[in-house]
């Protein structure tokens, strides 16, 4: 039955192994959306269209496979569009990466991009986008750094 509805199946050991594994795949994916919010702010001044920023990043080692994935949905984020349909909202990240933290102090070890990536998507849904799509993330920071005041 797995075979039907999955892509690919890893035995990762027992009983609770996959959840540390599913943690270790969307670490980065999650710092990669903060990442990318933070690359858009630097460029956002070109006036560039967003699909042509996000193809252009997807195309150079800028660029994360998800970028081919979802592109789109991240070039409508940064926009300021929302992303339709959520598949995986901001508070879902919050959830794995609180997880993420916990699970690093369990086994002794210091995360401190997680913690701080954290922090950031805590900020994101006390701003009321917590329900939005994880791909809106860069979006949230684009429009952060419109607000920094300069000088």
């Amino acid at each position: 039955m797995l075979e039907q509805l999955c892509r690919r199946i890893e035995h990762a050991g027992p009983v609770g192994s996959g959840a540390s594994l599913k943690l270790a795949v969307n670490l980065p994916l999650v710092i990669y959306y903060q990442a990318l919010g933070e690359a858009y702010s630097l460029c956002r001044h070109l006036g560039l269209d967003t699909d042509r920023i996000v193809d252009l990043f997807s195309d150079t080692s800028g660029g994360a496979n998800i970028l081919k994935a979802r592109g789109p949905m991240v070039a409508k984020g940064m926009r300021g569009d929302d992303p339709q349909p959520v598949t995986f909202d901001v508070d879902s990240f919050r959830k794995d990466l609180g997880t993420m933290v916990a699970e690093g102090s369990e086994l002794g070890l210091s995360l401190p991009l997680v913690e701080r990536t954290l922090s950031v998507y805590d900020q994101a849904s006390q701003e009321g986008w917590g329900t939005k799509d994880g791909t809106s993330l860069s979006g949230y920071w684009s429009s952060r750094s419109e607000r920094k005041p300069t000088g």
